[in-house]
């Protein structure tokens, strides 16, 4: 969402992100109608999305999941694999087995952290009068 010249990152669009980074030069949907297929604005999304996965964890996420297996991430955060399985389309059953457990309280606050890394700590844009 734009506010004063400002972007700032929803969940919405972070897990629009991951679901689709695989297939992400193709071009990145928004809602049903919307789909961005500018490659500078693809490539700034991505970008972003890498440096917030990398933020919020230990491992150190370089963007790439060619050749890799989940299981290459096992010296990464908790909360970086959770996103990590949200992109190479691993279900919530397959995390439980491998000692997963709350699942989505577990991704809803990856998400929302990485969400607060990007917007600087700020959730929402502030309203002014």
């Amino acid at each position: 969402m734009w506010k004063n010249d400002e972007y700032y990152y929803s969940i919405r669009t972070l897990k629009s992100i991951a679901g689709n980074y695989v297939t992400i030069y193709e071009g990145l949907p928004f809602r049903e109608t919307s789909l961005i297929i500018n490659p500078w604005s693809i490539a700034e999304f991505k970008a972003d999305f890498d440096s917030a996965l990398k933020g919020i964890g230990k491992g150190r996420w370089s963007g790439r999941i060619d050749g890799y297996k989940f299981r290459d991430f096992r010296y990464f955060g908790r909360l970086q694999q959770v996103i990590i399985a949200d992109i190479l389309g691993i279900r919530d059953f397959e995390l439980e087995v491998l000692g997963f457990y709350r699942i989505p309280q577990l991704r809803g606050y990856a998400y929302y952290l990485m969400r607060n890394f990007l917007n600087g700590g700020r959730n929402e844009p502030e309203n002014h009068p």
